[in-house]
This record gives structure tokens, sequence and C-alpha cells, in this order.
């Protein structure tokens, strides 16, 4: 009787002892992005491609080792923005120690980078892998994950407007013009552009009879090349081309020469090769700023004359200096 006693209580605890255990938590796998502006897109493209995974996606300010943010919020991988904005780097911990497993940089190195797509699917997919291996052999993984951006499918193309002093030679003043050019880029390096500049305000030239304000329009042709730095926000762009020039020049006669001469304007035509370098700032993705350089000569002098007299020549040399702005798109 004392043992079926027993059993009989034995049998009444068991259900409630199994009802009053607690259950573990059904938590998720929780994943630390460190990040200086929670709106950053960079990282927000990367949270987003990470959250997928079905893990929790905490995002923290940066405070000290990414380790020891990662160990304070029990996150069994971290992700963060390298200085050089190429990249991100990830660190993951071994789930039962705790300890350091993995330290990996994913970066695009490239002169069109970064290609924040690719980082944030290269990024997720090392945590899919390490984080979910598959139950397959392990295979080994390489050593460096860095894929260059994909070649540009077309080319770019560019609207620059400019402003500065053209020089035409020793007998004018310089005179202030305005350009618009329109510029086609095959691929990273060679293109063309189609050239159009006037004067906003012409030199001045002057002689015995009178002054003369003398300017040019010139439109044509140029072959380009680009370079660019290592980080992809400086540039240099030379170029050589060849113009129509249309000088105008409008004489004012000096009426204590003489009262019988009028005031009159004339314009000459005449070509032009030049060499032009520019140095530019991409300050962002569409738009960039800089100054440019050109060097030239007319295939021949434009005299200028004052009642049958020679007062001046415009032409050999040309040289000018501008300011200029543009924006481009694929």
């Amino acid at each position: 009787m004392r043992l079926l006693a027993i059993a009989v209580a034995a049998a009444i605890a068991a259900p409630g002892a199994a009802l009053a255990a607690p259950e573990e938590p059904d938590e998720r796998r929780r994943v630390l992005v460190v990040v200086d502006d929670p709106a950053d897109p960079f990282m927000g493209r990367i949270r987003a491609e990470v959250a997928l995974l079905g893990v929790e996606v905490v995002v923290r300010k940066p405070q000290g080792p990414i380790e020891a943010s990662a160990r304070s919020e029990r996150a069994v991988a971290a992700i963060r923005m390298l200085p050089s904005r190429r990249g991100v780097e990830v660190w993951m911990a071994d789930e039962t120690s705790g300890r350091s497993l993995i330290r990996q940089v994913v970066v695009d190195d490239t002169a069109r980078g970064p290609n924040q797509n690719l980082i944030a699917l290269q990024t997720a997919e090392l945590l899919r892998t390490s984080l979910f291996p598959r139950p397959a052999p392990p295979v080994e993984a390489p050593a460096v994950i860095v894929t260059p951006a994909p070649p540009r499918a077309s080319g770019e193309s560019q609207l620059v407007s400019s402003v500065g002093l053209l020089y035409g030679g020793s007998d004018a003043s310089s005179a202030w013009q305005g350009g618009l050019a329109l510029q086609h880029l095959w691929n990273d390096r060679l293109g063309v552009a189609l050239s159009l500049s006037a004067p906003l305000h012409r030199g001045t030239m002057t002689g015995p009879e009178g002054t003369a304000d003398v300017g040019a329009i010139m439109v044509g042709p140029e072959a380009v090349a680009r370079f660019e730095s290592a980080s992809g926000r400086l540039f240099m762009t030379t170029g050589l081309g060849a113009a129509l020039a249309i000088v105008l020049a409008t004489g004012h006669p000096r009426q204590q020469a003489s009262a019988q001469l009028e005031s009159a304007s004339s314009t000459a035509y005449t070509g032009l090769a030049y060499a032009r370098v520019t140095l530019g700032w991409k300050l962002s993705r569409w738009f960039d700023a800089g100054l440019n350089v050109v060097a030239g000569t007319t295939i021949a002098g434009v005299q200028v004359r004052f009642a049958g007299n020679a007062a001046g020549e415009w032409g050999m040399p040309v040289l000018g200096a501008a300011v200029f702005a543009g924006t481009r798109w694929h």
C-alpha cells in the first residue's frame, strides 16, 4: 500500500512539474549595426539585406571597440562602416564561447566604387554562410571577398557651363567669356565634346584713331581624355580641339582725332586649334566643379584696322582660364 501511494503521488506531481518548468525562449539571433547616422542610406541598404536572413537587427552609434559593443548587445555579429566608406567590417563571435570567430572586410576598391548594392549583398551572404551553414561538407571560403563593380553598360554624358577670361593677343585686353560644352565618354577615360563659347564682355584694342571692342565666338569639336584619383573625387581632363572662330570688332573713333570717322562693326572668320586642361572636384555623383585653362592659336591673326590703318591683331596666341560647373548622367 505504501508503494502504491508513492506511485500515485508521483503520477499526480509529474504533470504539475512539467507545467511549472520554464520553456526556453525562442530568441532570434541578433546582429548589431554600428553607424554614426541611423539615416545613412548605405548602411540602410545593408540593414535591409541582413534583415532578410531572419535575424534581429539592432542599430547603435559607435562606442568603444566593436567586439565590446556586440557583446553588450548579446549580438552574434556586428557590422560597421570603414572610414573610407568604400566598404564595411564584419565581426562575428562563436555563439558558445563568445570569442571572436571571424573579422572580415567587404570592400569595393574600383575607381567607380563603392557599389553599395554589391557590398550589401556580399555582407548578407557572409553572415548567411557563417550563421546558417548548410548541412553539407565544409567548403573552404575565399580568403578575401573583393569583387570589382561591373563595367558600365554605356558611356557617361556631361553638360558643362563655364565663365572666365580669354586673351587674344598682345594688342587687346582680355575678354570675359562664357562657355557651354556637351561631353560624352565612351568608357572610363576617352570621349568627345562639342564646345561653344561667346564673349560676355569684349576686350579693348586701342589705336591712334580710337578704340575697338574685340571678342570671338568659338564653336567646334574636342577629343578628351579623363584621369581620376584613387578616391574618385578628383579628376583631370585633357583635350585637343579645333574650332571656328568668329571675331567681332566694333570701332569707336576719337572725335578729337577726326570728326569724319564713325563707329562701325566688322566680322572675320578663322580657324583655331587649342589644347585644354581641366582640374575638377566631384562634389556628388551627379555634379562637379573646377578650373580649366586653354592655350591655342588661330590659323592666321585677325587684323583690326581704323580708317585703313592697322590697329592691332587678334588670335596669335589665344589663352584662357575659366571656372566651370557640370552635371553628368549615364
